[in-house]
């Protein structure tokens, strides 16, 4: 007998409606679940003992392999080199009250004792300001080792190699936490030695107006 809210929905006809509202996509895992599933389960297989009931060391070989790589990549991306990279914006310069002499004189103190990271450091400000006491370049202790580089090779283009290398050096030794070397130290000093001796290309403020203290 049929009640008064009208015929019931049968069997089948559930079964259909259940279907339909299951085929929903909330229903559904998203792609990445789906993707993140069947990497987990190629990497199970690769790892699963062979029928014989061995490893099965090519798979261990293989993923040996991916976990180095992922290491290597951590340590590159969150080591010394990404502390240089996130602080390759910070300036040479510290206090503005010694002159290249004195920096000079701080560096070769340094390299005696061995402490080459010093040392370069040291060397690196004597060159900044022995160009400014020459007035090649315009005082400026907030300018960061490339915008020296960039600045200096303007008036040393023969040397611009050099100085883009003596910016990467300083900002490795600096901010990178990276160990100085003697041979490293000497190759600024001989490029300080090249600049002092070089007459610059232009005599004129190589700074932009508005860069100054």
């Amino acid at each position: 007998m049929t009640g008064s809210s009208g015929p019931g929905i049968g069997r089948d006809r559930a079964r259909d409606l259940a279907r339909h509202e299951l085929a929903r996509s909330i229903y559904q895992p998203s792609l990445l679940s789906r993707w993140w599933h069947d990497i987990v389960s190629w990497l199970d297989k690769l790892a699963s003992p062979t029928t014989g009931g061995t490893p099965n060391w090519l798979a261990v070989a293989f993923l040996a392999i991916v976990g180095v790589g992922a290491l290597a990549v951590a340590v590159y991306w969150l080591g010394p080199a990404s502390a240089a990279r996130r602080v390759r914006g910070e300036p040479v310069m510290g206090d503005r009250s010694r002159s290249a002499a004195d920096y000079r004189r701080a560096a070769e103190q340094f390299a005696v004792r061995g402490n080459y990271q010093a040392a370069i450091v040291e060397m690196v400000r004597a060159v900044a300001v022995g160009l400014e006491e020459r007035q090649i370049l315009s005082a400026r202790p907030a300018r960061t080792a490339d915008e020296l580089a960039a600045l200096a090779a303007l008036a040393f283009p023969a040397e611009s190699a050099a100085l883009a290398a003596m910016a990467r050096l300083f900002d490795d030794v600096r901010y990178g936490g990276r160990q100085g070397s003697e041979s490293a130290y000497a190759r600024v000093q001989i490029l300080d030695s090249h600049i002092r001796s070089a007459a610059p290309r232009t005599e004129t403020d190589l700074v932009p107006a508005g860069q100054s203290l």
